[in-house]
């Protein structure tokens, strides 16, 4: 059972990694999958996993089975609700690793996970705390790398900072950035460039939210250190995940909001990026990213972007500012449809209220 269970999660990760490196490889995806329900299946029903002395070679296959769940079409089995089957996932994963403290915390961190994908903000945010309790960066956060590629518990930690933002619980929020940017970032080895992103970006928006240009002049320092910066220099290389064509956008809302209204250095090259944007190849694949990470879609990202960009230019450039407007309604126009399931049920009410506000605006 361990050598099938092994190959089967080993296979899942092998797919994956191609995917990811390619969002439109559909053959990769489809693999992934497959490898990753089979090796839960086979684990859940094999009798020989009571004989097992060490079960955690099953446990990457629950985090995976998260991802497929955040980001892919599936269907539970036994007739299960995509909420039922993800709620009994997590309470399964961390009824397994009791007594492994790092497994304990990337099970934690699962559940938070599974908890915000269906809105249960706050329930997620006491598992975090409960998390928190057991999760030692210094200690735990290199052997989660090791052993599931990523370290979900920094990156939950991260995620929630903007949910105290977003429920009124400011000076929580920003607390909670100090800890993360002052013992959980240092833990991320710097070409774990993507990682870096999951961790900064609900930061950093934290951040550019409050009133004080320090604190929007601090996140960009951020930003452009650990993400923007190294990622422009893997990219010259050849070396950079797609997924990290999500922070230009975001990047430029730093800038805007850190000049106060006024222009800055590279201002032409941005309004040239968010106006000629034929170099972003995988949309879908940011949208559906951003939705579940940041609580915010792809594309309204990039409305903001437009938008903040408008607003400096607007006095001395009419016709780029028009421009931009423009294309920041066509940006909310893919934010509506992807906001909204088929009979009207809203996807993601936080991410929706971000929407309205820029549209708004």
């Amino acid at each position: 059972l361990e050598v099938v269970v092994k190959t089967l999660v080993g296979s899942a990760k092998l797919w994956h990694s191609i995917f990811l490196s390619n969002p439109v490889n559909e053959g990769a995806n489809r693999m992934f999958v497959k490898c990753c329900t089979d090796a839960l299946d086979i684990f859940n029903i094999a009798p020989a996993k009571k004989q097992l002395s060490d079960r955690s070679v099953i446990f990457p296959g629950y985090c995976f089975m998260n991802v497929i769940a955040k980001m892919m079409t599936y269907t539970p089995p036994n007739n299960m609700s995509r909420e039922e089957f993800e709620k009994t996932l997590a309470e399964n994963f961390v009824k397994e690793t009791h007594y492994q403290q790092y497994h304990q915390c990337r099970a934690l961190a699962l559940q938070a996970d599974i908890m915000r994908r269906h809105g249960n903000y706050e329930d997620a945010l006491s598992v975090i705390d409960l998390m928190k309790s057991i999760y030692d960066p210094q200690l735990h956060s290199k052997a989660i790398m090791k052993e599931y590629a990523t370290d979900q518990c920094s990156d939950m930690v991260a995620a929630s900072t903007f949910w105290l933002y977003h429920f009124g619980r400011n000076d929580e929020a920003l607390q909670l950035c100090d800890q993360v940017v002052d013992t959980m970032l240092p833990e991320i080895e710097a070409t774990e460039l993507v990682s870096k992103l999951n961790t900064l970006t609900p930061i950093c928006r934290t951040l550019a939210h409050q009133r004080e240009t320090s604190a929007a002049e601090k996140a960009l320092g951020l930003y452009r250190t650990h993400v923007s910066d190294p990622a422009t220099l893997a990219c010259a290389g050849g070396k950079v995940r797609p997924a990290l064509g999500m922070c230009l956008p975001f990047m430029i809302i730093l800038k805007c909001c850190s000049s106060e209204g006024d222009a800055y250095a590279d201002l032409s090259t941005d309004v040239a990026y968010m106006l000629n944007r034929k170099d972003i190849p995988y949309p879908a694949y940011f949208e559906t990213g951003c939705l579940t990470r940041f609580e915010a879609a792809w594309s309204t990202i990039c409305a903001e972007a437009c938008l903040c960009l408008a607003k400096i230019t607007g006095c001395n450039f009419q016709e780029e500012s028009s421009a931009l407007i423009k294309e920041g309604l066509n940006f909310l126009e893919v934010s509506a449809k992807s906001l909204k399931k088929e009979d009207g049920r809203i996807v993601n009410g936080m991410a929706h209220s971000y929407y309205s506000q820029i549209l708004s605006e």
